[in-house]
């Protein structure tokens, strides 16, 4: 997933928002769970619950294909994430675009106003998660 939409918090009642919500989500966590239930290692628990919403499929490389993805995204689903952004025990809503940073030289991203506009309007925060890509 290189956008997702992710909401959560303590008391976010995840599976009741589920329900009542027609946006569906591609994963979601649940306060007290194990955050990798598959690690014989790690055994921390999840201190919130939230959800995840694929938002774009775009790769990492494709930026601005995410970011027209979420565009429209958040034009079908302004009414469900405005119940998001109100639902009882929300406390944070990120907008998360995945991207690829290679070793050599920089990167800059320019979010257009529209997005910012939406997401602002929403209460969703945008977020920026950058993965290095080193030579082998």
């Amino acid at each position: 997933m290189s956008c997702i939409l992710r909401a959560g918090g303590e008391n976010f009642e995840v599976e009741k928002f589920i329900e009542q919500n027609s946006m569906k989500p591609d994963s979601f966590w649940k306060k007290g769970d194990r955050c990798f239930s598959n690690s014989n290692t790690n055994f921390k628990l999840n201190e919130t619950s939230g959800i995840r919403v694929l938002v774009s499929e775009a790769d990492f490389s494709e930026l601005p294909q995410q970011i027209e993805d979420a565009i429209l995204f958040f034009a079908k689903h302004k009414s469900e994430i405005v119940k998001l952004t109100s639902f009882q025990g929300i406390e944070g809503i990120d907008l998360d675009f995945g991207t690829e940073a290679h070793q050599t030289g920089w990167s800059s991203f320019t979010f257009p106003p529209q997005l910012m506009l939406l997401a602002g309007t929403l209460g969703v925060s945008l977020c920026f998660s950058m993965y290095l890509y080193l030579p082998i």
